[in-house]
């Protein structure tokens, strides 16, 4: 009877079993239906520079409930012989759903760009008869030609501006700079070699003319510009000594520089011919001025190549799209164009060193698209350079200058300190130690005389050494870097 009443309670605790596994198959079964696709999409962090443009459209996190298993108590029986064969129930645990986050991409709008609005030069002085500078004695200075470098009061005696102007001492870099701007801050920055190397930083010059590293190291920095509306400063150097053009940004604040652009051309030696000098347009895009990787398109293979090919964005000025990267050719045929900058109308200008044996040095005003003739230079007395192509149309100088004076840094003055008839009128650093060098020159880009026989640009600051820039403070005075002792000069207008 014992066994009768057994094998009939194994036969109703099967029954019962086998129902609870078929409700805990068909949970199972609609929980895999339900799980998500193990190879979810991973997001990746977008930068995190407050102040920094966006290049490219970087996934973002965004949360969303994705179902994950995890353990939670429920009922289960199990079968417990006693004396009176009754079924007693034990808790086990079972899995159920619990919602938890999982990320999705979502894509970063990119930030619209800071355009200019036109530059206003009401309230400049009267027009005056512009007056040249004289030159300065080149002799009997307390290092012979020149005063020492710790001789300050020679230099004031020695450096010449026109009259109704004053020369003032406005600092000192720890270096040769190479090219200046004035900040969002209102301090002036440059880009500056140190040790006597190719190698430096930006360097930012304080009100009382003291100077501090604003960036890490560099290898030989040119041009710098900051982004209008931001405190973003862009950067042109070399990513190594030899070779390897580049753009780079210095984050807000300063800091370690972050390349932007690794290939671009470069270079025909340690010290000329690479990504020079930047400038933001009124359109908020930047502009980069690149130099050529050839004196006169000489060949690297003479007896196979009659003359070498010029590659893309070789020897020419690039319109770049600051937030995501994109370049494009906006003028070429420039040997090594060296700064640019616009003028209150728009106008693009660049200066342009010429070849090694003179021919070539210019100021131009630059057109989108216009090809201004390097390396087609014979009618220059280049008889070894290119014969010019027939398809070729070749864009005019702004001013041909004299040969070896290497001009270096420009600007356009637009500040409203200086009299009236100076505005837009261009400043040019002229470097070499030549006759006509070693002076900052001012050129009407708009007088109906300039470029004809016997036109020559009028002194403004004479007795330098080698003036390497020139740019605008604040008040509307003229900066002007000399690149030997790194001394930085103001000119201001005093009526």
């Amino acid at each position: 009877m014992l066994h009768i009443l057994y094998r009939n309670l194994s036969v109703q605790v099967t029954a019962i079993l086998c129902g609870l596994c078929s409700i805990l198959l068909l949970a199972a079964c609609d929980t895999l239906a339900t799980s998500p696709n193990n190879g979810a999409f991973q997001a990746t962090l977008p930068p995190t520079l407050a102040s920094a443009p966006v290049y490219t459209a970087t996934p973002t996190p965004t949360a969303s409930l994705t179902p994950t298993i995890t353990p939670s108590p429920t009922l289960t029986p199990t079968l417990t012989l006693t004396p009176t064969a009754t079924l007693t129930l034990t808790l086990t645990p079972t899995p159920t759903l619990t919602p938890s986050p999982t990320f999705t991409p979502s894509p970063v709008p990119t930030q619209p760009l800071f355009t200019l609005t036109p530059i206003s030069q009401i309230g400049m002085p009267p027009a005056v008869t512009p007056l040249a500078a004289v030159l300065a004695p080149t002799a009997g200075w307390s290092c012979e030609d020149f005063p020492c470098e710790g001789d300050v009061d020679g230099f004031m005696q020695r450096i010449q501006v026109p009259a109704g102007y004053a020369l003032e001492r406005a600092g000192k870099f720890p270096g040769q700079p190479m090219q200046i701007t004035v900040g969002p801050d209102g301090r002036l920055y440059a880009t500056v070699l140190e040790g006597g190397t190719r190698n430096g930083a930006v360097y930012a010059l304080n009100a009382d003319g003291s100077a501090q590293r604003y960036s890490g190291d560099l290898i030989s920095p040119v041009g710098l510009a900051f982004q209008p509306g931001t405190d973003v400063l862009y950067v042109t150097a070399r990513t190594m000594l030899t070779q390897g053009g580049a753009l780079y940004r210095i984050p807000s604040g300063g800091g370690l520089p972050e390349p932007i652009l690794t290939d671009l051309p470069c270079c025909l030696s340690i010290i000329d011919n690479q990504p020079n000098g930047l400038t933001f347009g009124p359109d908020g895009y930047l502009y980069m001025a690149i130099g050529a990787l050839t004196d006169h398109a000489e060949s690297p293979r003479p007896k196979n190549q009659p003359f070498a090919d010029i590659l893309p964005n070789e020897a020419a000025v690039l319109r770049i799209q600051p937030h995501t990267g994109a370049v494009e050719v906006f003028a070429s045929g420039l040997r090594n164009p060296y700064d640019l900058a616009f003028d209150a109308f728009g106008v693009l200008y660049a200066t342009d060193n010429g070849i090694i044996a003179g021919p070539g040095d210019r100021v131009l005003a630059l057109s989108k698209g216009a090809f201004y003739g390097w390396p087609y230079w014979r009618e220059r007395g280049c008889e070894t350079c290119p014969p010019t192509k027939a398809s070729v149309t070749i864009a005019p100088d702004l001013l041909a200058l004299p040969d070896l004076t290497l001009p270096r840094g420009l600007v356009a003055y637009t500040g409203t300190q200086f009299p009236a008839d100076a505005a837009n009128n261009l400043f040019v650093a002229l470097w070499n130690g030549t006759p006509d060098g070693q002076r900052v020159v001012r050129i009407n880009p708009r007088d109906p005389l300039l470029g004809q026989e016997g036109y020559t640009p009028q002194p403004f600051v004479t007795g330098l050494i080698r003036p390497v820039d020139v740019a605008l403070s604040p008040d509307g005075a003229l900066l002007v870097a000399d690149f030997i002792y790194g001394y930085v000069w103001r000119v201001r207008y005093t009526g």
